[in-house]
């Protein structure tokens, strides 16, 4: 088992680069036609490629996509700070481009080649799940049997009564509650440790808590898993089985799930977003099937390659055709016109496709990013990778598609309005299943339905314009869909422009506590974090507003809140081990959220007071506005002045804050923070308005 650390170096997240289009604005549309497939037991229409003007010669000219190239990165790795970059295209089994851009590391002028080798993020899941699939093409592997069976005595804890399979795995249906990476799972002080598959899968377990097969999770720990399963159906480890059976058959020769000394001797240098070299690190696991390999240029198109011919590399056949279609056809629907993944491939920027039938997977590892993108019907694949975490990808891929898939004509959305009452069933709270502070609010207004979530970026607040009764559309034409339950009530949304790698369970409604006044200025809080299932009562339905909050229970409602598991680490702290909340408050020293306490002690019984609480929720990464200075009243402790200055200047006060008549603004700083004040400035920084 490995050395439990913190990192503060490589802040960067390995989960997925799904993660960042949180932040990318999308535009366009899809167009569908239908065929019926069976999938998980019910019929669903699926989206097919539509009719749209084929490429001008009905192919890619070599020179002309050269020339495409060469003036993109010309232009765009200045724009995105990019060192350098490596871009691939490939049709009808042969390699049309395969160029570097820039430099691999750009203080000794070495430019990106073919060879130059880059991480390649979690596309790795893509080639796990080949893996996956060759073993199921020998029979070895039942996609539909419980993953039990391949997991050599581990056993993850299932609360559902349905097995979990291989299938639910490769398409993110897991039902898992804390499937992700953690930021220091790419860290300096992994170089020279190995920590095995296993290890980090007992460290890391989660629990299966929602039915697999359900609801969509973008999901690390599956992949992970998978990984594992080749190893115990195979009796390699995942690495050994990789390069005998996937790389060197492909002749993917610079191509691995590890780091050695001669792929290190190419790696393209890692570099933040301002131009700055991250230190050398490795990973945890050592092993990463979700996430840990390396390859190039060159190889990559290899891979894409043999997908687009059917699962043949030269005269073997390294997958099977229904392998193939199930890497390449896809198999979990939001809606039939919002595609969510395939095995192993996703539908992530659906909205900038054009109308063509699209599975791609991005990847994102501290310093390099990815993205792969493949036309089935077209024979056609493409391959960027880079070294440092900007979306260049999202923009490239934008305009490829523009290029040489442009968008046809489109008839508008036809949309109908609501009467309240057909509304009521939507009308709620939603939280997204990757991101729990990530809530929406739907209303109802006018005939319409309305969207709101605390991120104004990309808008806060929007309309949505119902095509069909499930599917709706927001003010700038991004689809959303709404998942029903068997009784006909909803179950799940999915906003794929807004939060791309998960549904938002619909919340259900609790009773009010009994001694929380309707007038209170705090009820609307407290009902809504108790709704959210961050805070419980004292007993039965009574919540105890007025107590005072200790700095333990403060912690545990504040990690609830932001989603973040229990840590499961042993704490630094001499006076918390046989504490209820340990785990937790290992958990937000972890996140840094606490700093050096005297003596090693926390004191987690001890109430915290308003200034304590300032500086805690000032440490959590928010997108903090910026708001007019401050001038503080009353008695604030100098080490909480910039915390306190900056929940006031954002506009996050309580009905007890004192606005003075001379502009001076009376946080009550030394007060205890009590439990109804807790759970409105919970509220207010992380959750809708």
């Amino acid at each position: 088992m490995r050395k439990k650390r913190v990192s503060k170096v490589l802040a960067v997240t390995l989960s997925t680069s799904l993660a960042a289009t949180y932040l990318i604005a999308l535009v366009g549309g899809y167009s569908v036609s239908a065929e019926q497939l069976p999938l998980k037991g019910q019929t669903i229409t699926a989206i097919q490629p539509a009719a749209v003007p084929a490429a001008p010669s009905g192919s890619i000219d070599p020179k002309e996509v050269e020339a495409f190239a060469d003036n993109y990165f010309g232009e765009s790795l200045k724009k995105f700070n990019v060192p350098g970059a490596m871009f691939v295209v490939v049709q009808d089994g042969q390699v049309v481009l395969s160029k570097g851009y820039g430099y691999a590391n750009k203080e000794s002028k070495i430019p990106v080649d073919s060879n130059t080798v880059f991480r390649i993020g979690s596309i790795s899941k893509t080639l796990t799940a080949a893996a996956v699939l060759q073993l199921a093409d020998q029979g070895k592997i039942k996609l539909d049997q419980d993953i039990q069976s391949y997991l050599g005595g581990i056993t993850i804890p299932n609360s559902t009564g349905k097995p979990l399979t291989m299938e639910n795995m490769l398409t993110h249906m897991t039902g898992f509650d804390f499937p992700y990476e953690k930021d220091d799972d790419a860290s300096p002080d992994l170089l020279n440790q190995e920590n095995s598959l296993r290890d980090f899968l007992m460290d890391r377990m989660p629990t299966i808590v929602r039915t697999p097969g359900e609801a969509y999770q973008y999901d690390d720990y599956a992949f992970a898993l998978a990984g594992y399963a080749v190893e115990q159906v195979t009796g390699l480890p995942f690495h050994e089985y990789m390069d005998k059976n996937i790389f060197q058959p492909l002749g993917m020769n610079s191509s691995h799930d590890l780091v050695t000394p001669e792929l290190k001797a190419r790696m393209a240098t890692a570099y933040d977003p301002e131009g700055t070299p991250y230190p050398e690190y490795g990973l945890y696991p050592t092993d990463m099937p979700q996430g840990g390999m390396l390859s190039t240029g060159s190889d990559m198109a290899k891979f894409m390659n043999m997908l687009l011919q059917k699962g043949k590399a030269g005269d073997r056949q390294m997958l099977s055709e229904q392998s193939v279609q199930r890497m390449s056809k896809f198999s979990v629907f939001a809606h039939p016109a919002i595609p969510i993944t395939s095995y192993g491939f996703e539908s992530i920027f659906n909205e900038l496709s054009n109308g063509q039938y699209v599975v791609s997977k991005g990847g994102n590892i501290p310093g390099h990013a990815s993205f792969t993108w493949l036309l089935p019907e077209r024979k056609t694949g493409m391959f960027v990778i880079y070294n440092n975490d900007s979306e260049l990808r999202s923009d490239l891929y934008a305009a490829f598609m523009d290029h040489y898939y442009p968008k046809s004509t489109e008839t508008p959305e036809s949309v109908s309005s609501l009467t309240e009452q057909q509304a009521a069933r939507y009308v709620g709270l939603y939280k997204d299943l990757h991101t729990p502070s990530f809530v929406t609010r739907i209303t109802y207004n006018n005939g319409q339905l309305v969207a709101e979530d605390r991120y104004k970026l990309g808008n806060g607040k929007t309309t949505l314009k119902k095509i069909d009764p499930l599917l709706f559309m927001d003010d700038h034409g991004k689809k959303i869909a709404f998942l029903e339950q068997k009784d006909g009530g909803i179950a799940n949304m999915y906003r794929p422009a807004k939060s791309p790698i998960a549904y938002s369970p619909k919340i259900q409604e609790k009773a009010l506590f009994s001694d929380v006044s309707k007038e209170s200025p705090y009820q609307p809080s407290i009902e809504k974090l108790h709704s959210l299932d961050i805070i419980n009562g004292r007993d039965g339905r009574s919540f105890d507003p007025k107590a005072p909050m200790t700095r333990a229970e403060f912690i545990t409602m504040l990690l609830h809140a932001v989603g973040y598991p229990p840590s499961k680490s042993k704490s630094g702290y001499t006076d918390i081990e046989h504490h209820f909340a340990v785990k937790e408050i290992q958990a937000a020293v972890e996140h840094h959220w606490l700093g050096e306490e005297p003596g090693g002690r926390f004191e987690p019984d001890r109430t915290i007071t308003r200034e304590e609480m300032a500086v805690i929720l000032t440490r959590i990464s928010l997108p903090w506005p910026l708001g007019d200075e401050v001038r503080l009243a009353g008695q604030t402790d100098e080490s909480a002045i910039k915390a306190v200055s900056k929940l006031v200047a954002a506009g996050v006060t309580d009905p007890v804050t004192i606005a003075n008549s001379d502009g001076s603004v009376d946080f009550r700083s030394k007060a205890p923070l009590l439990r109804q004040e807790a759970s409105y400035f919970i509220d207010k920084i992380l959750f809708v308005p």
